[in-house]
């Protein structure tokens, strides 16, 4: 197998839900501190490391495009994710100041685009969705933004007192007549915040776009968005 964005060999896994997201929600993971992983096809999975496959996607990368091009994407939403979790409980209409987070705002956002930008390739290499991956390959070979791709990031849609609970969702797309996917979109869940990331071709009027943040914004401020 190849890797989707280079097209080298792949030998590596990303993970669905990043690792420092699955540390700071469940700590350390162990033979005597497991996980339960639930999916569709089956629930109480035990997870003994947060290393395992069951929580990487199967669309496989190269080594360097998972680790050395992508890294600096990585780290931008592993230090939007912390700042964030700190400010819990989040409410709809807060703003985040960026320049409180990152030094260089603008660059580091566009590092945390790059960062689904990445997630959402995996899971349209994985499971053959009607949108170009070139586009996001593209983008990240590159370091530029996706015109197509957008976030918004709210409150956590389940919240539940005394349980922790993380993952992500399955993709909700609308396929035109010929095939294409005009837009698609899934969530990003953390016990106190949820992301939401869509692809929209020109044009399509959503519900979740009216709330969305791009690069293209070169906004200080990031407002917490209304998911439910």
């Amino acid at each position: 197998m190849d890797c989707w964005i280079c097209g080298k060999p792949a030998d590596s896994g990303e993970h669905m839900l990043k690792a420092s997201d699955l540390r700071a929600t469940f700590g350390n993971v162990s033979q005597n501190r497991q996980l339960y992983l639930h999916s569709d096809l089956a629930r109480n999975i035990r997870k003994r490391t947060i290393k395992d496959d069951g929580f990487k996607s199967k669309a496989r990368l190269c080594g360097h495009c998972n680790s050395t091009l992508t890294q600096p994407y990585d780290r931008a939403w592993e230090q939007l994710s912390a700042a964030l979790r700190s400010r819990a409980p989040l409410r709809v209409g807060q703003l985040l100041k960026l320049n409180k987070v990152f030094k260089s705002p603008s660059a580091r956002m566009l590092d945390v685009h790059l960062y689904f930008v990445k997630h959402f390739g995996c899971r349209i290499a994985e499971f053959g969705l009607s949108i170009d991956i070139v586009g996001f390959s593209k983008a990240l070979l590159g370091r530029t933004a996706h015109p197509e791709v957008f976030l918004a990031i709210g409150p956590s849609l389940h919240p539940k007192i005394g349980k922790k609970i993380a993952g992500w969702s399955e993709i909700e797309a609308r396929v035109l007549p010929d095939g294409r996917c005009a837009y698609a979109q899934y969530f990003y869940h953390l016990p106190t915040l949820t992301v939401l990331i869509m692809y929209a071709l020109p044009g399509q009027r959503r519900k979740g776009l009216a709330q969305a943040w791009h690069p293209d914004k070169q906004s200080r401020l990031l407002r917490i968005a209304k998911l439910s």
